[in-house]
């Protein structure tokens, strides 16, 4: 069977080929009845723009590269589906790295991507990353980013976010007004802005509250439920608390893991708390307390961001801060 190029399409309607490429980009300099005998005799000969060659005429590839810190991470599945429907909406297929938390990693997926010559660039940050400069290259070759949920302060970058601070207070308010007193909080990494940031709210909540901390009132760990199982061990070391926040929770379910293996009851002699509402919050016994944060939104909104930048280069940057849920279960 004979191949079909745009050449032969040319031919058999007796067009020029240029006017066929008109048609297949949706040019406005096209009759609108040509366009659509263009389009309906491509359908019947089954053919179609080469995707390549379209590529490096327009210099756009439909590709969205993510960067993620890790794929163990149940957010991050979560976020990417809200990041592939919008995509695949607008016609963008992605290209998903993991940096597995190493910031050399991180520089090493940019240029993975930018070798894959991907139009713009989604990603979450490690937590080694506390400088930019991988970011601010992508700047300089015109490649739009968009940050979310880990972030960095940034000039002339979109970003997607919670209000961390707001739903740290909250959590920490609710715990005081259960009539716990000696609250033990475990934060996340120091030198993320989403753990200083939650940190604050707590600190403030307990201040208003009129809760004094103490040295051993706040513990530090990394996301995972080994750090938490370890930070749980550390804390009835110390202290002796009637609750437990934690920045994250894989975090909760390490320090409700630990506590049942020393004989604790959850909530009845320690309550714990969580941050984000993975999947297995609710499923496990007791079912986590927890911050419910927008995962799929948060998705579709930093995919939303950057087609944004695309289409329209010149637009300014934007910060979207997505509200957050208090969800209350049994282990509190």
């Amino acid at each position: 069977m004979e191949k079909i190029t745009i050449e032969l399409l040319a031919q058999k309607l007796n067009l020029s080929k240029s006017t066929i490429s008109r048609a297949f980009r949706d040019s406005f300099d096209i009759n609108p009845k040509t366009k659509q005998r263009i389009l309906e005799a491509a359908k019947e000969l089954d053919f179609e723009p080469n995707p390549i060659a379209k590529s490096l005429r327009e210099k756009k590839t439909q590709r969205i590269g993510v960067i993620i810190p890790s794929f163990t991470i149940p957010f991050y599945a979560q976020a990417i589906c809200g990041i592939q429907e919008i995509a695949s909406k607008e016609g963008y297929s992605l290209l998903i790295c993991q940096s597995d938390e190493s910031y050399e990693a991180e520089m090493q997926n940019v240029k993975s991507l930018l070798n894959s010559r991907v139009d713009g660039i989604i990603m979450s940050l490690t937590t080694e990353t506390t400088q930019y400069k991988h970011i601010l290259q992508l700047h300089k070759k015109d490649i739009p980013v968009v940050l979310f949920n880990r972030v960095i302060d940034i000039p002339n970058t979109s970003k997607v976010l919670v209000d961390d601070y707001d739903s740290s207070y909250k959590m920490t308010e609710y715990l005081i007004s259960r009539g716990y007193k000696n609250i033990i909080y475990i934060a996340g990494p120091k030198n993320l802005m989403l753990a200083s940031t939650r940190l604050k709210g707590f600190r403030n909540a307990m201040y208003v509250g009129k809760i004094e901390l103490s040295e051993d009132s706040i513990f530090y760990g990394d996301f995972s439920i080994e750090s938490g199982f370890k930070c749980a061990e550390e804390i009835l070391r110390k202290v002796k608390p009637d609750a437990i926040f934690c920045s994250c929770d894989n975090v909760a379910f390490g320090v409700i893991k630990y506590l049942k293996k020393r004989g604790v009851s959850v909530p009845g002699d320690i309550a714990v708390a969580g941050y984000t509402d993975e999947p297995f919050a609710a499923l496990i016994d007791p079912a986590l307390t927890t911050i419910r944060q927008p995962i799929h939104e948060i998705g579709e909104t930093a995919a939303q961001l950057l087609i944004k930048k695309l289409k329209y280069p010149y637009s300014k940057p934007e910060v979207k801060v997505l509200p957050t849920e208090l969800i209350i279960r049994e282990s509190t």
